[in-house]
């Protein structure tokens, strides 16, 4: 067996049979599988739906304060440069829940 497929199987059931884990260490069985998602996928999925609030939230802020009376650039440039943090990290998550994806495939036989 070579060290890849070491890493994604654990023996935890009562026959002795090989239980997949997946990257966390979580288990992967069919009481998992009934959830569509792994463990990974759930958290990832969460992280990116926060960003998206944040995203959201900003976005607000940026165009309040462009309708404002007074312009304040220093402001504007602040929100804009938070906005284009969080679209990077949007992209970061967005790669790590393929990765997470690619491995629920694995995991469950397909690839």
């Amino acid at each position: 067996m070579n060290a890849e497929a070491k890493n994604f199987l654990h023996t935890v059931d009562e026959h002795g049979c090989p239980t997949p884990v997946d990257s966390s260490g979580k288990p992967y069985t069919c009481r998992e599988r009934s959830s569509v998602l792994t463990y990974r996928e759930q958290e990832v999925m969460q992280k990116i739906l926060e960003v998206k609030k944040e995203a959201e939230a900003v976005k607000i802020r940026l165009k309040a304060l462009r309708e404002g009376a007074p312009a304040q650039p220093e402001a504007e440039a602040a929100l804009t440069q938070r906005l284009d943090e969080l679209r990077q990290v949007r992209n970061r998550l967005e790669r790590e829940r393929e990765e997470a994806a690619h491995e629920r495939m694995r995991l469950l036989g397909h690839a």
